[in-house]
């Protein structure tokens, strides 16, 4: 049986690619567990936001071949995935460059209805 290290830094490699990818983009990401050991990927965001990153309809597939689409949720310093998310946006497809525009597109969003 695999220690808790052990299992995370599997479920990390199988998405270093995509937090690689995130962080030269300017998210800085790491591989997470919400509780129950439900997997996600973490981008905190300037003023303590963040996103949670995961498949399009459930947590992230340990194993990135069982990977199905993306969904990222934007919160508030305040709810840190314990209330409602601000907003999320989903998409079927599993590819990197969906996942950037989804990210871009929910920013964007966010911003606009901010003001900023």
């Amino acid at each position: 049986m695999l220690t808790f290290e052990e299992t995370m830094a599997l479920g990390q490699a199988q998405y270093q690619d995509v937090i690689d990818r995130l962080t030269a983009a300017g998210w800085p990401t790491v591989f997470t567990q919400t509780g129950g050991m439900n997997a996600a990927l973490e981008v905190r965001l300037d003023g303590g936001f963040s996103l949670l990153v995961t498949d399009a309809a459930d947590s992230l597939a340990w194993a990135r071949a069982e990977h199905d689409g993306w969904t990222v949720g934007l919160y508030a310093p305040e709810n840190q995935y314990d209330g409602d998310c601000m907003a999320f946006v989903v998409s079927d497809d599993s590819s990197v460059a969906a996942l950037e525009e989804l990210i871009r597109g929910l920013l964007r969003s966010a911003a606009s209805r901010s003001g900023a």
